[in-house]
């Protein structure tokens, strides 16, 4: 049974999305609300989506704004490179 599980745990990953849990670490992980998401973990989702936006976070401040949308655009870079 444990080689079956080790198995299917392989063959089931899910490549996890690293952009949302950099933005997370970016965000002051108040989980307030006040960004109309359910916590800043929501928020983080929000922003990798396109769906949401560093302006959203209101006890964030506009450093923590910048320093994010700096990352977006620096993922945004490699990525067109990577394509290219």
């Amino acid at each position: 049974f444990g080689a079956l599980i080790a198995v299917l745990s392989k063959v089931l990953y899910v490549e996890v999305d690293t952009r949302v849990s950099d933005i997370l670490e970016m965000l002051p992980g108040i989980n307030c609300g006040a960004c109309g998401h359910p916590g800043c973990q929501g928020l983080a989702e929000a922003i990798v989506a396109g769906e949401g936006n560093p302006s959203q976070c209101k006890p964030g401040k506009q450093e923590m704004r910048d320093r994010i949308k700096q990352y977006l655009d620096e993922v945004a870079k490699s990525l067109k490179n990577e394509n290219q």
